[in-house]
C-alpha cells in the first residue's frame, strides 16, 4: 500500500509567471522539507509543447529543483494525467523502485486565445469524431441534451451543479473563481454551447499541485497524519465516442471504480472529488460510480445529498468549475483535495469526520479513468 504525507499547492487562475515557477510553487515546500528522501520524480502535464514551447518539462523541473541527478518521467494523459500520474506513483512504490515519489501536477494554458485552447484540447478525440468537428464543450452540450431528454432531468438541476460547486470553490483560498452564483446567474450567463452556460464549463486556467507518495510502512516517519491509498484502479474506453453503446454512461468511470472499490473494501466514500469539466459529467460519473441509480444523479443534486452538508458530498474543493482545470494539475488537485479533508485541514469547506474518500480522474469524454479510495487507517 502506498500512502500520502505531504501535499503543495498554488493559487489557480491566470497567472502571469511561467510554468516552471508555477511548478516550483507547490512542489518547493515538499522538497525543501524531504530533498534528501526524494528518490523519483513524476510531472503530470499535457500541453507544455503546445502551449509553452517546451520539451523535456520533467527534467527542467528536477533542474529548476536543484534535483538533477533525480530520475523522472513526465505524463501525459490528457485531462486524465493526473489520475494516471498517481496510479504511477503508487505503483513505484508499491514495487519498491521508489521510496518517496514527488508528483507534480502543472499546466500553463491561459497565454493562448480560447479558440486555440479548444482546438488542442479537441486533438485528443478519433479521427472520425475530428472529422465532423466537435470540441469537449460541443459534446458536453449533446450529453445535456441526451441525459435530460433521457432522464427527465430538469434545466434547472444541471445549473444546479454549477451553483453548489462555486458555493464550494469561494471557501478554497486556492480556486481560480471564488464567488457564489445564484442558479439565475448561472441559467443567464453566456451561453457556451447550448444548453450549457459559461459558469457550467471549467476555466482555462493555470496552475499546479504536489504531493509526496511513499510506501505505507514508511509514512509514519513522514507525518502523523498520513492519507493512505486503499484502491486504485484504471480503465479505457475507446477513442471514438461512436462505438459505445450509450453516450450517457462512462464504462471507463465505472470499471476503474470498480477495481477501486475492490481493492479497498469500501463500497461508497464519505465524500468524492469528480470531474465535472461540465456540470452534466459531475451527475453522470457519480451514477456510472453507482453512488446512485443510473437516471438519479440530477435528483441527488437537487435534494441536497451531494452538498458538503449531505449525505454524500461532492466536489468540495469546487471541482475543475470553479477551482479551475490546469489540465495535468487537475488530478493531482483533485487527490490532494481528498488529502485535505481526511486530515481535517479542509477549512470552511470540511466534511464532517471523514474516514475514507474518493478522487475519480478521467480523460477526454471518458477515453480512460483512475479511481482511487483513500483512508485515515491502513
Amino acid at each position: 500500500m502506498a500512502a500520502i504525507v505531504s501535499a503543495g499547492f498554488s493559487r489557480f487562475g491566470k497567472r502571469k509567471e511561467g510554468i516552471l515557477d508555477i511548478a516550483a510553487e507547490s512542489a518547493l515546500p515538499i522538497v525543501r522539507k524531504h530533498r534528501d528522501s526524494i528518490d523519483f520524480v513524476l510531472v503530470s502535464n499535457c500541453y507544455s509543447g503546445e502551449f509553452n514551447s517546451i520539451s523535456g518539462l520533467n527534467n527542467l523541473v528536477t533542474t529548476y529543483l536543484s534535483m538533477d541527478t533525480v530520475p523522472s518521467i513526465r505524463i501525459d494523459n490528457t485531462s486524465g494525467s493526473g489520475g494516471a500520474a498517481l496510479f504511477s506513483a503508487v505503483s513505484l512504490v508499491e514495487s519498491g523502485r521508489a521510496k518517496a515519489v514527488l508528483l507534480t501536477g502543472v499546466e500553463k494554458m491561459s497565454d493562448r486565445p480560447t479558440k486555440e485552447v479548444t482546438r488542442v484540447i479537441s486533438s485528443l478525440l478519433g479521427e472520425r469524431e475530428k472529422a465532423a468537428g466537435p470540441s469537449l464543450p460541443s459534446l458536453a452540450g449533446l450529453l445535456t441534451r441526451l441525459y435530460m431528454d433521457e432522464f427527465g432531468a430538469s434545466r434547472e438541476s444541471i445549473a444546479q451543479v454549477a451553483v453548489k460547486n462555486h458555493r464550494n470553490g469561494a471557501l478554497n483560498p486556492n480556486a481560480q473563481i471564488q464567488k457564489v452564483l445564484t442558479l439565475e446567474q448561472v441559467l443567464q450567463s453566456t451561453v457556451i454551447m447550448d444548453p450549457l452556460r459559461l459558469f457550467e464549463i471549467s476555466p482555462i486556467s493555470d496552475g499546479s499541485t504536489s504531493l509526496l507518495v511513499v510506501p505505507d510502512d514508511m509514512a509514519e516517519s513522514y507525518t502523523d497524519k498520513p492519507v493512505y491509498v486503499k484502491g486504485i484502479g484504471m480503465s479505457a474506453d475507446s477513442s471514438f465516442l461512436t462505438d459505445r453503446k450509450t453516450f450517457t454512461d462512462i464504462p471507463a468511470v465505472r470499471r476503474a471504480g470498480d477495481i477501486a472499490r475492490k481493492q479497498s473494501g469500501i463500497d461508497r466514500p464519505d465524500f468524492a472529488e469528480l470531474h465535472d469539466m461540465a456540470t452534466v459529467l459531475e451527475i453522470v460519473q457519480s451514477e456510472s460510480l453507482g453512488f446512485f441509480p443510473r437516471g438519479e444523479g440530477w435528483k441527488a443534486v437537487v435534494d441536497g445529498v451531494t452538498e458538503i452538508g449531505g449525505e454524500l458530498p461532492i466536489n468540495t474543493s469546487g471541482g475543475l468549475n470553479s477551482k479551475g482545470h490546469p489540465i495535468g494539475a487537475s488530478g493531482v488537485a483533485q487527490t490532494a483535495e481528498v488529502f485535505l479533508q481526511l486530515r481535517n485541514e479542509a477549512g470552511q469547506r470540511q466534511v464532517k469526520n471523514p474516514s475514507n474518500g474518493m478522487m475519480m480522474s478521467m480523460a477526454g469524454f471518458g477515453n480512460s479513468a483512475t479511481v482511487a479510495v483513500m483512508g485515515v487507517e491502513q
